[in-house]
């Protein structure tokens, strides 16, 4: 028997897509892709981060990681540095072209998440939030 209920990750891929259509179209007036945006967003979170911890926080893997880092180095808006204490890390950080990008960029991408939050209840987008962040965390241990 065929069950009504749509596959899962299909499912979510569609509600992913539904939730940054608007933001995408902000980005691209300023050029920017949607992951080189999560890289610079987490970027300026955490005012200095390590690559591996980068990528889990912007969800990028490391090889799209690496060129979207290279990119926007050459762009100007990120720094890298080689840490002083582990010659094997790498810190990124904002250059001041980047903070300024990034103060432009994040009301765009804030009002562009208001339409989407529309959709549903206050209620229910914290819910779901609650929800998917406890599948991360089961998945994750």
């Amino acid at each position: 028997m065929k069950s009504n209920i749509e596959a899962l990750p299909t499912l979510l891929q569609k509600v992913r897509e539904v939730s940054v259509i608007d933001m995408r179209v902000a980005l691209a007036n300023f050029d920017l892709t949607e992951q080189q945006w999560r890289v610079i967003s987490s970027v300026a979170d955490a005012g200095e981060i390590n690559a591996q911890d980068l990528a889990e926080k912007s969800a990028i893997l490391g090889p799209s990681l690496s060129r979207i880092l290279s990119r926007l180095e050459s762009d100007g808006i990120l720094n890298r540095k080689v840490s002083p204490t582990d010659q094997r890390e790498l810190n990124i950080s904002l250059s001041a072209k980047g903070r300024r990008l990034h103060s432009r960029v994040a009301p765009k991408v804030a009002k562009s998440y208001d339409g989407f939050k529309s959709l549903i209840s206050e209620n229910k987008l914290k819910q779901l939030n609650n929800l998917l962040q406890d599948i991360l965390k089961k998945a994750v241990n």
